[in-house]
């Protein structure tokens, strides 16, 4: 059982849970939370990792309040229990050489911690993060810490703005129009692109089939063979 440290509002319905007493994953894994004893609702939520602090057995988590669930959650205050199972799933590969991240949304969450792993595995690599909100940005400034460029765009299309004809590894994670429009730039311009797909989860394990998606190698389950996934295999069903 995990133990809430903090819980902190970044904007209008978007908040930071961090949690002791869980086991660390990496960049693009989630973890299923739940309250304790709590029957409604049942089903746990399904949420990745925003940053991962080995030394100090931490765990941290962006989320936004879309239900029920997720309004408990953000209820919670410093000292309560929460059941964190995990960590579960595939996450980025850590590719070499020049990295571009583009988040949207929450969906820029899980790119901070893989901005963290590949500065941890090459130093001196360059990293460009571009963060797209729809009405306030956050975020920005841990990006920051770990990336050579952070560009941030509110209420406009963020992809736009990214040149996807670089000697660069992308990185998507945001909403779904948001990944179609990357995953055509980078068939445009042959680029290598990773795309992290947010489904409804209801076991996160594969048991269920309940995030089932089509890929070009027949039907995978989001959960147990991504989340994140090389765009060439899922563009036609974003």
């Amino acid at each position: 059982m995990a133990v809430i440290l903090a819980n902190e509002p970044l904007a209008p319905g978007v908040f930071r849970l961090d949690v002791t007493g869980a086991p660390t994953g990496r960049a693009g894994q989630f973890y299923m939370l739940r309250l304790p004893g709590v029957q409604d609702p049942f089903l746990s939520r399904p949420i990745s990792i925003f940053e991962v602090n080995p030394a100090s057995e931490t765990l941290s988590f962006v989320v936004q309040t879309a239900g029920r669930g997720t309004a408990m959650l953000s209820a919670l205050l410093p000292g309560q229990p929460l059941e964190v199972q995990g960590p579960y799933g595939n996450g980025f590969p850590l590719e070499n050489g020049h990295a571009v991240l583009v988040g949207g949304g929450v969906g820029t969450a899980p790119l901070f911690q893989l901005a963290k792993e590949l500065r941890a595995a090459n130093p001196n690599r360059r990293i460009d993060a571009f963060l797209g909100f729809r009405e306030t940005a956050y975020l920005a400034d841990a990006f920051e810490r770990v990336a050579d460029r952070v560009q941030v765009n509110v209420g406009g299309i963020v992809t736009e703005e990214v040149d996807f004809s670089l000697d660069a590894t992308y990185y998507a994670c945001g909403p779904l129009p948001m990944l179609r429009a990357a995953c055509t730039a980078a068939k445009t311009a042959d680029a290598k692109l990773y795309v992290s797909l947010e489904k409804r989860m209801a076991c996160g394990v594969g048991a269920c089939l309940g995030c089932t998606c089509k890929t070009a190698h027949g039907n995978k389950r989001v959960c147990k063979d991504g989340p994140v996934f090389a765009y060439e295999e899922v563009a036609d069903a974003i």
